[in-house]
């Protein structure tokens, strides 16, 4: 369906419907007549402030209630998103403990299996520094026990005392004259 564009001028020539004549009524102003007319123009006026009044007030309580649906919806996000967070800190806090505690774990492995090879390595030394020290000792005693014998030897010596190696000596001549003695009694035994 086509629509008419009106213009001023075919406003103007357009046929205009005609009203039924109003009937002409005699009104007699009076003052009290246009306090009343000014009584009744004022309650209607404070009806359209009222009215009007009342239209942003309903207006500003549509936004008071959209406002409040935004600020409890952020606040549900907020409180979705904080949880979400303290999900996330709590992950990662343990995730934190659990390294740390796997780092002091083998950290302590490292500490115990050094402690253990230092003290292998200790008691070695140890071992090696009172091995020698026997051994220093033997040596000492075995020096300290040939110079008491050689002066020993020697006191005895001077008292004409045989030493040591004089009845060594004797000892080994004595069995070779014990051999001698008893290959002459073989042979006169058998002569």
């Amino acid at each position: 369906m086509a629509k008419k564009i009106i213009t001023r001028k075919t406003r103007a020539t357009a046929a205009k419907p005609k009203k039924p004549a109003a009937k002409k009524i005699a009104v007699k102003v009076t003052p009290r007549s246009m306090v009343m007319a000014g009584v009744g123009a004022g309650v209607k006026a404070a009806g359209r402030a009222q009215g009007g009044a009342m239209k942003i007030y309903t207006a500003i309580a549509k936004q008071a209630d959209a406002l409040r649906n935004m600020t409890t919806e952020a606040a549900d996000k907020l409180a979705t998103k904080t949880g979400m967070f303290v999900r996330e800190g709590k992950k990662m806090q343990s995730q934190a403990a659990k390294t740390a505690q796997a780092k002091a774990n083998a950290t302590a492995k490292e500490v115990k299996a050094f402690a253990k090879k230092s003290q292998k390595a200790l008691k070695a030394n140890v071992i090696k520094t009172v091995d020698a020290t026997i051994a220093n000792a033997r040596e000492g005693v075995t020096q300290l026990e040939h110079v008491f014998e050689s002066r020993v030897a020697k006191t005895l010596n001077t008292f004409g005392v045989p030493s040591a190696q004089n009845v060594r000596e004797l000892q080994v001549r004595m069995a070779e004259l014990q051999k001698a003695l008893n290959a002459l009694n073989r042979r006169a035994v058998r002569a």
